[in-house]
């Protein structure tokens, strides 16, 4: 983060260049002089304002070194210049230097530089830099920076940085940098960044990142970064942070917050207390989640055991178990999602949809043997307790394999005792029946 505070640099620069001219014009110790007490002193009340000005140089132009002891509403310079603020227009071919204000429209070949602030239009090819506020418009083919409050619109081939407070539209080929609040629309190439509160909409390509209160749409290519609290939405292509979140999270890969108070979407989420609803792969919470090991018997498994994580509206089950299959002990491996509803202080209702992959002997995959069992349960259970639970209800089965004469034979296959409807395709085969399902459950805290 950048930190706005004194032009040295500029300082050194107009210093030298000045001395130099000045030299040459046998008013070194003059010039230089006058320079250093415009420039301390540049803002602090506004110089006599005259109708024109024409220069080649820094000091050598129609008021020669008393150019920086007037406000001009026209200035024309040559190669570059150096007065004590504008209040109308102002061009030239190389950089335009102001030690007061700035009102009006500024063009500069390179750069404008203005010890104060400025409002209008100010146009350069590589920068334009303020040391006080912004306002208005202000395009740079590299940068903008100001070191007070900005509102208005600013874009930049490579970044905005700004010192004080924004509003308004920022537009950067790199990133936009801002210390403190900012509202209105900031987009980048790259990055945004503040220091304070943030209120609108940041787009950009890589990361938006703030350390304060957020507030509004955040769309990254990468990911949303926000410290404190996020009232809006997140949209990320891999994660989102933040330290209270209040509305909508979704990211390609992860979402983090330490207190949710809306959706998480993502593969997987992590948060320290949710009250809201987290959708993905892997929920993880440390308050207000729900947690449970489970082990189950039922008509097509020999036994199961099930690990159940997320909240109750939506949490995630991975299984594992062992089935017959053909005079063997085949072994499966499953996932499925659930939804736990409270019916009083002791019952509960589950509903959830499971689907197993079937694994033969020692092999994690065999692209011949693609063979699924998918279930959708509802099942009651009663709380003996606070750590333990019984449960059992209803499954719809749903066996699906495919059509390899070489690897087995289909009746082979078959788990179904009976079929309530089911088809075979040249590839593959589906069969549905119903079932039941039992077993206990522990509670995890």
């Amino acid at each position: 983060m950048f930190h706005l505070n004194s032009y040295t640099t500029m300082k050194a620069f107009i210093l030298c260049l000045l001395g130099f001219l000045a030299a040459h014009n046998g008013q070194a110790h003059a010039g230089l002089h006058n320079v250093q007490e415009a420039y301390h002193t540049a803002g602090s009340d506004l110089k006599p304002l005259k109708p024109f000005q024409l220069s080649l140089f820094p000091m050598l132009g129609t008021d020669g070194t008393q150019s920086i002891n007037y406000r001009y509403r026209t200035s024309i310079n040559m190669f570059a210049g150096i007065n004590g603020g504008i209040e109308g227009f102002e061009m030239a071919y190389f950089a335009n230097i102001n030690l007061g204000p700035v009102e009006g429209l500024q063009l500069a070949g390179f750069g404008n530089i203005v010890n104060g602030s400025s409002r209008g239009l100010q146009l350069a090819g590589f920068m334009n830099v303020m040391r006080g506020n912004a306002g208005g418009l202000r395009a740079a083919g590299f940068m903008n920076v100001a070191g007070g409050s900005k509102d208005g619109l600013m874009a930049a081939g490579f970044m905005n940085a700004i010192g004080g407070n924004v509003e308004g539209i920022s537009y950067a080929g790199f990133g936009n940098f801002y210390r403190r609040d900012f509202s209105g629309i900031t987009v980048a190439g790259f990055m945004n960044t503040t220091g304070g509160e943030a209120e609108g909409i940041f787009v950009a390509g890589f990361a938006n990142a703030y350390n304060d209160v957020s507030r509004g749409l955040m769309l990254a290519g990468f990911g949303n970064f926000s410290k404190d609290l996020m009232q809006g939405t997140q949209l990320a292509g891999f994660m989102n942070t933040a330290g209270k979140l209040q509305g909508l999270q979704v990211a390609g890969f992860m979402n983090i917050a330490g207190t949710v108070e809306g959706i998480q979407l993502g593969f997987i989420n992590i948060s320290d207390t949710i009250s809201g609803l987290p959708i993905g792969f892997l929920s993880i919470t440390r308050r207000g989640g729900l947690r449970q090991f489970e082990m189950g018997v039922s008509d097509a498994l020999i036994a199961s055991l099930s690990f159940k994580i997320g909240v109750p509206a939506f949490y995630n089950i991975f299984s594992i178990g062992h089935l017959p299959l053909h005079d063997e002990l085949a072994w499966v491996t499953g996932y499925g999602i659930g939804s736990h509803l409270q019916l009083s202080e002791t019952n509960a209702l589950q509903i959830e949809a499971h689907s197993y992959q079937l694994h033969r002997q020692d092999k994690w995959w065999d692209s011949a043997f693609n063979h699924h069992l998918n279930e959708l349960r509802v099942l009651f259970a009663y709380r003996q307790n606070q750590h333990v639970e019984w449960f059992a209800g209803p499954v719809l089965y749903n066996q699906r394999f495919r059509d390899n004469e070489a690897l087995i034979l289909f009746d082979d296959l078959r788990l179904a005792p009976y079929k309530l409807f089911g088809r075979e395709r040249s590839d593959h085969v589906s069969e549905w029946w119903a079932g039941a399902r039992l077993g206990v459950r522990w509670i995890l805290r």
